[in-house]
C-alpha cells in the first residue's frame, strides 16, 4: 500500500468539500489509504488569519486524523538544500524534504512547484467535476 505525505492544498480542498479530496480523506480514515502531514501543514493550517472557532475546530479535527511528522535537523539540511536549488518557498522545501525522506509520495494540487525536485515522488488527486 502506497504511503503518501498531504500537501496542505489537499486538506484546504478537503474543507471546502472537494468531492476528490473528501473521497481521498474517507479513506484515510477507513484505513484504505495510509497518509501523513508535515507539521509544516499542520502550521500552515492553523494560521488562517480569519479562523472562526467553528472553522478552527474543523481544522483542529481533521488534524486529528493524520499523524504528523516533525521536522528534524536532516529534513530542514534537505529543506535547505531544495531551497537553494528550486524556485519554491521554504514551507514547501521542507514539506518536499519531509515527504522524500519518510519515503512518501507528496499528494499535492501544485504538482508544478515540486515536479523539479529529483527523486521526489510528486502526485496530484484527479481535478473535481464542477457542480451543475
Amino acid at each position: 500500500m502506497p504511503k503518501y505525505l498531504l500537501d496542505t492544498n489537499i486538506l484546504i480542498d478537503h474543507l471546502r468539500g472537494d468531492p476528490a479530496a473528501v473521497r481521498f480523506l474517507r479513506d484515510i480514515e477507513s484505513g484504505r489509504v495510509r497518509a501523513t502531514i508535515s507539521v509544516i501543514t499542520e502550521c500552515e493550517l492553523l494560521a488562517g488569519t480569519t479562523l472562526s472557532r467553528q472553522e478552527e475546530r474543523r481544522v483542529t479535527e481533521l488534524l486529528e486524523l493524520l499523524p504528523r511528522l516533525a521536522v528534524t535537523s536532516r529534513i530542514a539540511r534537505v529543506g535547505a538544500q531544495f531551497r537553494r536549488r528550486y524556485p519554491i518557498t521554504i514551507a514547501d522545501a521542507l514539506i518536499a524534504a519531509t515527504a522524500m525522506l519518510s519515503h512518501a509520495t507528496l499528494l499535492t494540487r501544485n504538482v508544478k512547484d515540486f515536479r523539479s525536485i529529483r527523486g521526489l515522488h510528486v502526485q496530484t488527486l484527479p481535478a473535481s467535476t464542477p457542480a451543475i
